[in-house]
């Protein structure tokens, strides 16, 4: 729902929008601001359940605990988040077990 999403499909550009298994998300359906506490989602299980219910469920948890309905087909994990080549693994293969699709966009 960004500005940048909405030019790219007024000209006729393709969109994928993302989501981000690490980072907590507002009430507005943006995310937390990295200074403020919380922002990071640095525990693997936590990150995992998100990058489920992005793919399954097409919601996310907000930080006051609010259900945002998204519509996204990109998982991200920031590459300065702890641990973060493990956390992407782990994501990639629950995502997997749980039947998700993963795969490149061509």
């Amino acid at each position: 729902g960004s500005r940048l999403h909405e030019a790219a499909r007024a000209a006729g550009l393709p969109v994928i929008a993302e989501a981000f298994a690490d980072r907590a998300y507002t009430a507005a359906g943006t995310l937390v601001p990295r200074g403020e506490p919380g922002a990071v989602v640095s525990d693997p299980d936590t990150a995992v359940k998100r990058a489920l219910g992005f793919a399954r469920d097409r919601a996310v948890t907000s930080i006051d605990g609010q259900r945002i309905e998204v519509d996204v087909r990109s998982l991200c994990v920031h590459g300065d988040t702890p641990g973060a080549a493990d956390l992407a693994r782990r994501v990639r293969d629950e995502l997997t077990a749980a039947g998700v699709r993963v795969a490149a966009f061509i």
